[in-house]
């Protein structure tokens, strides 16, 4: 399968939900496809005025296409996501529930044992204000397309049906 296609297999799976973006910059890098999802919760007593209370629960898809993913090349990614992504994105504040950012590495070549190992192992999740202000999560994923398979990080797991080749 070719990565346009998969991208935009992925794309309609995921446009009911969030608003899609293709070829975004974020910082220096060029995003193949880029996902946002923005839900807030709001409970009210009487009318919609008299608030309870509320919070924000945001979702986040990064998707580069990488010809052969190296070792290197997943640690630039994962840093990228964690630097770049979510200083651009997670804003902490008192209403702020939780951020979660799915990095997915979409791979036309042969992914090494190596960096599926890595990706298997991958765990990276952040509290604000000891989560008063919430947390945020990383979840990685790389998608093969020579081979048809898909590997997950260990929270990512609640992905496999949207990602699956």
């Amino acid at each position: 399968m070719q990565a346009e296609i998969y991208l935009k297999h992925l794309a309609e799976k995921l446009e009911s939900y969030f608003d899609i973006e293709r070829e975004k910059m974020i910082g220096e890098i060029k995003i193949d496809l880029f996902g946002r999802c923005h839900i807030k919760h709001v409970r009210t007593f009487l009318t919609p005025k008299d608030v309870v209370d509320s919070y924000e629960s945001n979702e986040y898809f990064v998707v580069k296409v990488f010809e052969e993913l190296t070792e290197e090349g997943l640690s630039s990614f994962e840093k990228f996501l964690r630097q770049v992504v979510m200083k651009s994105y997670v804003v902490p504040k008192e209403d702020h529930m939780c951020t979660v950012i799915n990095g997915v590495a979409v791979i036309e070549k042969n992914l090494s044992e190596d960096v599926e190992r890595k990706i298997k192992g991958y765990f990276y999740e952040k509290s604000f204000l000891f989560s008063l202000k919430g947390w945020s999560r990383i979840n990685l994923a790389a998608v093969d397309l020579e081979k048809g398979r898909l590997v997950l990080s260990k929270k990512g797991r609640e992905l496999e049906k949207i990602l699956k080749p």
